[in-house]
């Protein structure tokens, strides 16, 4: 059984070698596509005003955020929690978010892959602006769009429900300040 192994190991290293020479040109190309990001690596900590339900009034929570670079800078995470502040929920977790960001070598583009509330991933729209960025995804019943305008130091996000009639109904509003 070890000798099979081995052997399907020797047969599998040249085509792993030959895979990782030919994506060089696409590490840089990555690096490149995920540069925006730069400003937003770090642990980020403050306050969120989070509307979960239309119509009632907003929860403030502590909301914390951490931005990595992995895979030698070529995959970029990014793991949100957000704890209630106040009354019988102080502590527990009211919102957490996760997503993932790379670039697609075959689609020459950056793509990025979000967890919905429901635990299901989706893709996300991302657009760049000079310290901004805006991200989204379809949700049943219309889409969210989150609008972070960023500098070294402070992080504001602005994120909306947008109906189909194109409605923007205000969800979060989060001030954050870079702690590391």
């Amino acid at each position: 059984m070890k000798s099979r192994l081995v052997l399907c190991l020797l047969a599998v290293m040249p085509m792993v070698a030959h895979a990782q020479g030919r994506g060089s040109g696409d590490a840089a190309k990555a690096k490149a596509a995920l540069a925006p990001f730069a400003k937003l690596i770090g642990t980020w900590e403050g306050d969120a005003r989070v509307t979960l339900v239309p119509g009632q009034p907003a929860q403030v929570v502590s909301q914390y955020e951490e931005i990595q670079l992995t895979n030698d800078g070529t995959v970029l995470k990014v793991h949100g929690v957000g704890r209630a502040n106040e009354g019988p929920q102080k502590g527990n977790v009211v919102f957490e978010a996760n997503a993932t960001a790379w670039f697609d070598a075959q689609q020459n583009k950056l793509r990025m892959v979000a967890k919905t509330a429901t635990g299901d991933s989706t893709e996300a729209s991302l657009e760049f602006r000079p310290d901004t960025l805006i991200w989204g995804f379809p949700i049943q019943g219309g889409r969210v769009r989150f609008t972070i305008h960023y500098t070294d130091t402070d992080w504001h996000e602005v994120g909306h429900y947008i109906t189909p009639n194109g409605q923007a109904i205000p969800t979060v509003d989060t001030r954050l300040k870079k702690k590391k």
